[in-house]
C-alpha cells in the first residue's frame, strides 16, 4: 500500500481489511416512464412504453472517519477497495426496461440486488523509530454485481 513520506514525520499509510460481505436489496429511486404515459418528450417516445429503472452499476462509499484526520485519503482508501474487490475503476450508468401496455400503464416496481462488500480502513502513522500508530479508522463499501427484478414480473431488456 502506497506510503507518503512527510519531512521530519510519519509515513502514513491506508490499511483495508475486508470484514464481510452480503447481499442488500433496495428500491430502485431512479425509476421513470418513457412512451406515451410521459408524452412526446420521452426517450424513445416512437420504440414502445416502458418503465425504466436507471441506477450505476457500482459505488464505494465510507462512513465518517472517526477523528476526522482520514477523509484526504479517501481516493487511495477507494483504489484499495477497487482492487481488494476487484471492482470496475469507472462504474457505468445502467438502465433495466420493463415494457408496459395501455390502458393499464406503467404498474411495476423495481428492486435492486446488489452484492455489498465491507472493509475496515485505517489510517496509519509509520514513525522513523519504527513505532506505528492508528490515527483514525472508518468502514467502507464496495456494491456491484446489481441486477433489477420488477414486481409484477416482466420481460426485461
Amino acid at each position: 500500500m502506497p506510503t507518503v513520506a512527510r519531512a521530519d514525520g510519519p509515513s502514513i499509510t491506508v490499511e483495508v481489511t475486508p470484514t464481510g460481505s452480503t447481499r442488500y436489496y433496495e428500491s430502485c429511486s431512479g425509476t421513470e416512464t418513457w412512451g406515451v404515459a410521459d408524452g412526446r418528450e420521452s426517450p424513445d417516445f416512437d420504440k414502445g412504453n416502458y418503465q425504466v429503472c436507471s441506477y450505476p452499476s457500482s459505488d464505494v462509499a465510507f462512513n465518517p472517519w472517526a477523528n476526522g484526520l482520514g477523509a484526504e485519503y479517501n481516493s487511495t482508501a477507494r483504489d484499495h477497495i477497487i482492487e481488494q474487490s476487484h471492482g470496475e475503476w469507472f462504474p457505468r450508468n445502467l438502465k433495466s426496461l420493463c415494457p408496459y401496455w395501455m390502458p393499464v400503464g406503467p404498474n411495476r416496481s423495481a428492486r435492486i440486488s446488489e452484492i455489498v462488500q465491507t472493509y475496515q480502513v485505517k489510517l496509519i502513522y509509520k514513525y522513523p523509530d519504527g513505532s506505528i500508530q492508528i490515527v483514525d479508522t472508518t468502514q467502507g463499501t464496495y456494491s456491484g454485481n446489481k441486477s433489477v427484478t420488477w414486481n409484477p414480473r416482466c420481460w426485461t431488456r
